[in-house]
């Protein structure tokens, strides 16, 4: 059964990674989106992250692995839906399936983690992670892979999004049909919001990463593709690289929460990052073009690997829970809703610096000071 719901989560990871890896150059070849739009259409593919919340809350009666099978549908058919829009259609449809397909991205982000935080013993929760991390990056690497070999024969949208389509209802189907290991059941949709003060470095780790993260997710692929002029392939082959290693590291990383603890890799996390600002937001501008391209992508690497150092706050919030583990799925998903106020606000008002301000420069220097300020908050971690 495990095996099933692995295999699940695969497919599920898979169809995440190839969307995330077409996205920005769908919409600038098929939408043609200036910087400014770009920014605004953070606000539908993040408001999803609080929306998760109460979706989750509305569907309290079913347990984690099938409101995974949910989140799958969810994202086929927003899929579905993009396969069909194009620059005629207004950004407002397009809003609103981006809209979906992100609603089903962001309950599918809470959800794996509460399966492996449930299922694995407390002392081996974080190399349960790096080891489900592992399979995410596997299916990165299959996506990137794909993306890379099939746009050297065939530039067309729409069979990727028919691709997309039908890994995602594979992987429903597949989840909803087994029969799921126990979890703390909900008998109300009051018990799926959870907000204690005795979690509230986790809140704001959440929220300064919320802005850490549109660096990565939207700036960055940005900055590769409007900036540098990045296609589609080179952008899977960058991803492909990252994939490989990651493959080897977030297993390790997710050692290092264990043997050093959440706040050591934290704070490591925030210095890292704070460096890869710098170079995001002055590679483009000082270096030669072949060299830039060739920082930003190396940029590019690291970054992705650092994302699963986010390991950290799952394990600690899941450890801040002790005896009450009926509180850290809704712990988890109150963890994204804060994480996507800032991602929200830092999508729209980063759109807007980069459209005035002519560069990236400014962006990538104040997603800087809130790394700095996650290893300050980062210092307090018990």
């Amino acid at each position: 059964m495990m095996v099933v719901v692995l295999a699940a989560l695969f497919l599920a990871q898979l169809g995440n990674s190839l969307y995330d890896l077409i996205f920005s150059n769908y919409l600038r070849d098929v939408q043609h989106l200036d910087a400014e739009q770009r920014g605004f259409l953070e606000l539908p593919r993040e408001l999803p992250g609080i929306l998760s919340l109460v979706a989750v809350g509305a569907l309290f009666f079913l347990n984690e692995v099938k409101l995974t099978s949910v989140a799958c549908l969810l994202a086929a058919l927003g899929c579905v839906g993009l396969m069909h829009t194009d620059a005629s259609s207004g950004l407002w449809v397009l809003s609103g399936w981006v809209m979906t397909v992100s609603l089903g991205q962001h309950i599918l982000i809470g959800t794996i983690d509460s399966i492996v935080m449930h299922t694995a013993r407390p002392e081996n929760r974080s190399m349960r992670l790096g080891q489900m991390r592992a399979l995410g990056t596997a299916a990165m690497l299959c996506a990137s892979g794909f993306v890379w070999l099939k746009w050297q024969f065939n530039d067309s949208f729409r069979v990727d999004y028919w691709v997309l389509t039908a890994v995602f209802l594979a992987a429903m189907a597949a989840l909803w049909m087994i029969k799921a290991p126990e979890f703390p059941r909900r008998k109300s949709w009051r018990e799926s919001f959870v907000f204690r003060r005795e979690y509230k470095v986790y809140y704001c780790l959440e929220m300064l990463h919320g802005v850490r993260k549109q660096l990565y997710l939207t700036f960055g692929f940005w900055l590769m593709v409007s900036t540098l002029g990045q296609s589609p392939e080179r952008i899977g082959m960058i991803l492909l690289i990252a994939g490989v290693i990651g493959l080897g590291t977030q297993p390790l990383i997710g050692w290092c929460i264990k043997r050093y603890g959440e706040r050591r890799v934290t704070i490591f996390d925030s210095i890292a990052l704070s460096f890869l600002c710098l170079a995001y937001a002055f590679a483009p501008e000082l270096l030669p073009r072949g060299w830039a391209v060739g920082v930003v992508g190396a940029c590019f690497v690291l970054d992705n690997l650092l994302f699963a150092m986010g390991m950290a706050r799952t394990t600690y919030v899941a450890r801040m829970c002790g005896d009450r583990r009926e509180d850290i799925t809704p712990s988890i998903y109150t963890g994204i809703a804060v994480n996507h106020v800032a991602s929200i606000a830092y999508g729209v008002l980063g759109g807007l610096i980069w459209m005035y301000t002519g560069g990236p420069q400014a962006v990538f220097l104040i997603g800087g000071l809130a790394t700095v300020g996650a290893g300050l908050v980062a210092r307090k971690m018990s």
